[in-house]
């Protein structure tokens, strides 16, 4: 497991204690940040079940303003912390949660209107993805969401039809379904 890209490419990262982690395969990392390109740099990045903090590392590394990891495990987030303190990131760059990553991001007050782009990649066999893409389909998020990526399995259960605004691709055993919301927001009327 590494960063792919930006500031801290090729440091190699610490995966936590246990079997309960399955880090995102490079293959996929690397497709995932194609797909998000130059939205990355100046956000705030949500790295949900964020296991080793893999996806939000390479989004700092990679320009984003901040990012937030939240997870469940308290192993996990002691290895995003190491991490974060191998790439050498500033602690203003940076906070970590420990909570369920749904119950916290409809806590989550936002970012005040500024861009952020939510990353989940939760186990496959739970139900998080499907109520994830529930919640982002309902609309009911904090403004300044420029982009969803849920990372799912082809046995994930309770997933709804991937079809707009929703989209998917696979690499491997890996899914992303992919919600652009600068695209699906509601158009403002022209006033004169």
């Amino acid at each position: 497991m590494r960063v792919i890209a930006g500031q801290w490419r090729g440091r190699r990262l610490k995966a936590p204690g246990g079997t309960g982690v399955r880090p995102t395969t490079d293959r996929t990392k690397e497709a995932l940040f194609s797909i998000l390109g130059s939205a990355v740099p100046g956000c705030v990045v949500l790295d949900l079940c964020c296991g080793a903090g893999g996806l939000g590392l390479e989004a700092l590394s990679r320009g984003a303003l901040r990012a937030i990891f939240v997870d469940t495990a308290r192993s996990s987030l002691q290895a995003v912390a190491a991490n974060l303190t191998l790439c050498g990131a500033e602690s203003e760059r940076y906070r970590l949660e420990m909570d369920e990553a749904l119950a916290w991001i409809r806590r989550w007050p936002g970012t005040g209107g500024a861009p952020w782009i939510l990353l989940c990649d939760p186990p496959y066999q739970n139900g998080t993805a499907a109520a994830m893409m529930s919640y982002l389909t309902a609309g009911e998020w904090p403004p300044g969401l420029v982009c969803a990526v849920i990372e799912y399995g082809a046995r994930t259960p309770g997933l709804p039809q991937i079809s707009p605004p929703w989209e998917s691709r696979r690499y491997g055993e890996s899914h992303l379904a992919i919600y652009r919301a600068d695209v699906n927001a509601p158009q403002q009327e022209n006033r004169p």
